[in-house]
């Protein structure tokens, strides 16, 4: 399902009743309609309360007023003068007038006598998708009486003071148990820290058509079930072979770290690769050879063990080390034909490390091999914007992100699409931003996952992801393609894993073992 910014959807609005002839209080009607159904059949409200404001929001409020009135008992609080309300809100609002629908005009004064409590159920529709910057005023007070009262909330488009899209800068929004909105989902509404707001989404199709909605020009998406389907080929040949089904190059697990690579590994295989080769340290590959029985093992010499500082970075020494890495890992490629290569999963942060990081980065663009920088990987990626990344799918989460992009994590969290947005065109990449309903973007298209669950938070949980994506990368998936599919089933190995088990605690380990039933759910 697309996913719109307000002007997309003002856009498809416009579009409907200009070019299709739908006339707007028709679209209204079939809004608040929507809106009362839901009230009527999934609700046990026998009082009602219906904050409308003067905009086309409070318009479809007003519809649902009417349309309740004929089963419960109604009351409308209305933000603002009549005279301001637009020319379909009015159509409405004197329909409700003429039902006798009590209708109380809010203000400073009468914000106290209201008691919220005897309601069972408030229908916001103060502002809707048009929405911009920070609630003040009445409206402000307004917002925290609801959110106050304890009382089940439903929203009609955005919860209100919530904008569509963009920045949020203010916490004073109203907490919604439902939001019905129309047509398409906005970002704010799937996307952290927005959705916290939305509460339950649903979408309500009020009669735009289709080819709006489905539009190719419309360059977001959700990665929900449909996606999954439309995009997963599961191979299927009688008498295809382990190569067919790719060959990733997993590069870390140093000196003290080897379950990062480890878990990585486990979870390639898990997704379906056809072969793993794990590249570490000498010390390292003598504790992991052997706990992956289908992995092979590779050792490099890295030399230098001391920590990496920006001022070595082009010395002698650093160019040695590198230069011998590089002709280390070059007869490991060739003589394993990979077809993808994940770097960082345990790298550490060493000389060597960072040696390591940068023969990645040249092997893997001499020869065209799709990579994913993931772990301590970002950190070098971050640390020496000189070297140049080859085709790669980047795995960060909030501090890596804010590391790259040199901003605060404050200003990655709450602008989180744009943010991965920008990494990705400022780097040519496809950006995998981790967290709840993370984003995946090549900078141009975006898809934002709606699979996982608060469990995921484990360590290890990102190298279980890097070995997933890396699965997909590695069989010739669009590195889109394969970023979004590996964040859908790892985080629908964790709803699974949690449904079955009754949990909401797990291992990364867990999350491997519940990946095949995500596939195969």
């Amino acid at each position: 399902m697309k996913v719109v910014t307000a002007q997309q959807m003002q856009e498809i609005d416009r579009v409907t009743i200009q070019q299709y002839g739908i006339p707007g209080q028709v679209l209204m009607a079939l809004a608040g309609k929507s809106v009362a159904d839901y009230v009527v059949h999934h609700t046990h409200a026998h009082c009602v309360a219906v904050f409308c404001g003067t905009g086309n929001n409070g318009g479809d409020g007003f519809v649902a007023a009417y349309l309740l009135s004929q089963h419960l008992q109604v009351d409308i609080f209305l933000l603002g003068n009549t005279d301001k309300l637009t020319p379909s809100s009015r159509i409405y609002y004197d329909v409700c007038q003429r039902a006798g629908v009590r209708c109380y005009t809010l203000s400073n004064e009468s914000l106290v006598t209201i008691d919220l409590k005897k309601y069972d159920c408030i229908i916001d529709a103060l502002t809707g998708t048009g929405f911009t910057g920070q609630p003040k005023g009445l409206l402000q007070q307004v917002i925290t009486l609801i959110n106050g009262s304890g009382t089940q909330v439903i929203a009609i488009d955005m919860p209100s003071g919530l904008p569509a899209d963009g920045a949020i800068e203010s916490d004073c929004i109203i907490k919604a148990h439902t939001t019905i909105t129309m047509g398409l989902p906005k970002i704010n509404l799937v996307a952290y820290p927005g959705k916290y707001y939305a509460g339950n989404v649903i979408v309500a199709n009020i009669g735009f058509p289709g080819v709006l909605c489905n539009s190719d020009s419309l360059q977001r998406q959700l990665i929900d079930d449909g996606f999954f389907t439309g995009n997963y080929r599961p191979n299927k040949e009688y008498d295809a072979y382990k190569n067919a089904n790719g060959h990733l190059l997993c590069i870390g697990g140093f000196d003290g770290m080897e379950g990062a690579i480890l878990l990585c590994a486990s979870a390639a295989f898990a997704a379906g690769i056809g072969l793993v080769t794990i590249v570490t340290t000498s010390q390292a590959r003598s504790i992991i050879a052997g706990k992956i029985p289908e992995a092979i093992t590779n050792a490099i010499n890295t030399t230098s063990h001391e920590p990496f500082s920006k001022d070595m970075y082009g010395t002698d020494e650093f160019t040695g080390i590198y230069k011998e890495i590089v002709s280390q890992l070059e007869r490991i490629v060739q003589q394993s034909r990979p077809t993808a290569c994940i770097i960082g999963p345990g790298l550490g942060r060493s000389v060597g490390a960072a040696a390591t990081y940068e023969a990645v980065c040249q092997i893997a663009a001499k020869m065209q091999l799709p990579v994913l920088i993931d772990g301590d990987g970002l950190y070098f990626l971050a640390q020496l914007p000189e070297v140049q990344i080859p085709l790669c799918v980047i795995t960060p989460h909030f501090k890596e992100a804010a590391r790259i992009a040199a901003v605060s994590v404050d200003d990655i969290k709450k602008n989180r699409v744009h943010s991965a947005e920008r990494i990705a065109q400022t780097l040519h990449c496809v950006t995998v931003l981790k967290g709840p309903a993370s984003i995946v973007t090549d900078g141009t298209s975006t898809c934002i996952n709606t699979t996982g669950n608060p469990a995921l938070a484990t360590g290890g949980s990102g190298d279980v992801l890097a070995g997933a994506i890396g699965s997909f990368l590695s069989k010739g998936y669009d590195p889109l393609v394969a970023a979004s599919l590996g964040v859908y089933i790892h985080g629908k190995a964790a709803d699974i894993y949690c449904a079955h088990t009754e949990s909401c605690v797990m291992q990364a380990g867990d999350i491997i073992r519940y990946l095949r039933k995500a596939l195969n759910s």
